[in-house]
């Protein structure tokens, strides 16, 4: 087959001073530092992780991928087959080498390949290296809520790769790239296995073959010395590959049930009630600068379309159609147009900057006066990532380091029951299903972020809120202890009251064993927990009646100062710095001291 090449467009432009390769590189170091540290936090309120875990150990355990739950005790045997189970057992595999830090620092470097690939991809077009990191870092900025350890950092990683194939094999040297055409089939099958969004995937390979079908039946409209009609043979290859592609969906160890379980799973009613299920379009939500920078995105579609029309370029202008449509469903699937349609943002704007004539002004564009910058701009991120600043002026919670964040997710209690050898059948707070099964392999919970069905979310959440028989339906579930988790709990007390957690801190069957800043744990007055309920109760120093009934807090304390200082004793010994505790204990002095 002869060599054909095809000219980037940025190529066809007047000639300008080259920019500094040194000067570029170093920009692009300084950008993929800040990716890292910007990567790198704790892992706070991400309860799925800890069920991936559990999943992953679960299949390697048991050589199995289930199509039954094996975690819940009301859900057990339900439907539920973990399309993600590649990530899974990758996931489990990273925390047996390096506990919870490997998969995080595993998390850091993938964002790091994944914005490296698409700077070198922008590169390979010629886009100019001061805009490249300019736009990648607004990206930076729009994906924020999607830089967590989950599956969807494998789809990520699959979308530049299969951009960096398809973009240069169709505009840079198709000898040199049909040969990494035939990858394409091997991605699918991995991507197919660890995340959903292979779906999105196939719709930028679909738009990539149907434009070039397009473009191969009318080459007098949409063929250009640019953007060649691919021959017979070619446009065939092409569709083998899609094909096979198309067919590796299906080799996971669930089949055609896998991607029948996930589409229904996406009719939940539940999911009515799920912020990233919302439209971003829609005026009830308000995402701050989230939705700001991918509406941002989204209209500078128009900047693509604008480019597709002066160089003929039909594949351009799909993608923007296509996957427009596809993110405006959903705020979940933001972050995928974000991805996706970065790169043709970026370069149908350096088309347009490109264009301008004045040789003055190129020569600025092309010099290192904005990178050096954008450099300084940069690093002063930088400085504000470790401190947790620059988080704190964008009003967003994060937490920079390492491990679990402990403020967040309710070690301490999780400590507390494996300490005491808490088992049996759990009330478990939604947020705290994963952590359980992840802690404790032998038991089962209530339920989990998994989001089985409706009709677990609307059972669990009509005892939270004590709707009409919920006591019943405690009691035909057989619970015996609660988990209950509310990381805003000392800005948002009243909710002790509104919810369940009211009927447990005012039945005398119900015993708190365990509380702290963020969440509580109660068992049942039953003979198997008589020895943990008589080392550990709180007959005293109960944050419920502390907040809710004064004077019954203050009469208890005045009747029974032995046990009031001996409860006091144990929280001084466990969390010192507790803003309840405290709150609590200085209530509690006032009284003691006046004895």
């Amino acid at each position: 087959m002869a060599k054909n090449k095809v000219k980037s467009t940025a190529q066809k432009q007047p000639a300008s001073v080259s920019e500094n390769v040194y000067v570029s590189f170093g920009l692009l170091g300084i950008f993929l530092v800040l990716v890292f540290l910007a990567s790198s936090y704790k892992i706070s309120g991400d309860d799925d992780l800890f069920w991936h875990l559990a999943t992953g150990r679960y299949v390697v355990e048991n050589k199995v991928v289930p199509d039954k739950d094996v975690f819940g005790h009301v859900t057990a045997g339900q439907e539920w087959i973990p399309f993600e189970w590649g990530w899974d057992v990758l996931s489990y595999g990273l925390y047996n080498i390096g506990g919870y830090n490997a998969i995080l620092a595993f998390r850091s470097l993938a964002f790091c390949f994944i914005f490296f690939v698409l700077y070198m991809l922008l590169r390979k077009f010629k886009v100019n290296s001061f805009l490249s990191i300019a736009m990648l870092l607004m990206l930076l900025a729009a994906i924020m809520d999607r830089l967590s350890p989950r599956p969807h950092i494998i789809t990520y990683i699959f979308f530049v790769l299969l951009l960096y194939i398809l973009l240069s094999y169709k505009y840079l040297d198709r000898e040199k790239y049909s040969k990494r055409l035939y990858f394409i089939p091997l991605i699918f099958l991995i991507w197919a296995n660890t995340h959903m969004g292979v779906l999105a995937g196939g719709l930028i390979l679909f738009i990539y073959t149907i434009s070039e079908t397009i473009i191969y039946l009318k080459p007098s409209s949409y063929s250009t010395t640019e953007i060649r009609a691919l021959s017979k043979n070619e446009l065939r290859n092409l569709w083998i590959i899609s094909a096979v592609s198309a067919l590796m969906l299906l080799v996971n160890p669930h089949g055609f049930s896998t991607f029948a379980y996930a589409y229904s799973h996406t009719k939940m009613k539940m999911l009515e009630s799920v912020n990233e299920w919302q439209s971003p379009l829609s005026s009830k939500m308000d995402f701050g600068f989230i939705i700001t920078l991918y509406k941002i995105f989204l209209f500078s579609g128009i900047i693509v379309l604008y480019y597709a029309f002066r160089k003929k370029d039909i594949y351009f202008a799909l993608m923007f159609i296509g996957f427009a449509i596809y993110s405006v469903r959903a705020i979940r699937f933001t972050v995928d147009y974000e991805m996706i349609m970065a790169f043709f943002i970026i370069v149908s704007l350096n088309y347009l900057i490109t264009s301008i004539k004045d040789i003055k002004f190129r020569n600025f564009f092309n010099g290192n006066i904005l990178k050096g910058a954008l450099g300084v701009f940069i690093i002063y991120i930088i400085s504000q990532v470790p401190s947790n600043a620059i988080y704190e002026k964008l009003q967003y919670y994060r937490i920079y380091g390492w491990g679990i964040n402990s403020d967040f997710i309710p070690v301490q209690m999780f400590d507390f029951i494996r300490e005491n050898k808490i088992s049996g059948t759990p009330y478990n707070h939604f947020g705290t299903g994963g952590y359980m099964v992840w802690n404790f392999p032998n038991e089962r919970n209530f339920i989990d972020s998994r989001n089985l069905n409706d009709e677990i979310f609307n059972e669990y959440n009509s005892i939270m809120v004590m709707q009409p028989g919920f006591e019943k339906k405690l009691e035909d579930r057989g619970v015996d202890y609660i988990v209950y988790l509310d990381p805003d709990l000392i800005r948002r007390p009243n909710d002790l009251k509104r919810l369940v957690t009211s009927y447990f801190s005012t039945n005398k069957n119900w015993k708190l064993v365990f509380w702290d800043d963020k969440s509580m744990l109660f068992v049942k007055d039953i003979p198997k927990f008589a020895e943990v309920i008589a080392k550990n109760e709180y007959k005293v120093m109960h944050p419920y009646t502390a907040l809710f009934n004064k004077g019954q807090f203050e009469a208890s304390v005045r009747n029974n100062p032995e046990a009031a200082r001996n409860e006091i004793k144990r929280k001084t010994d466990t969390e010192p710095q507790g803003y309840l505790f405290q709150t609590l204990n200085q209530a509690a002095q006032k009284i003691l001291q006046g004895l």
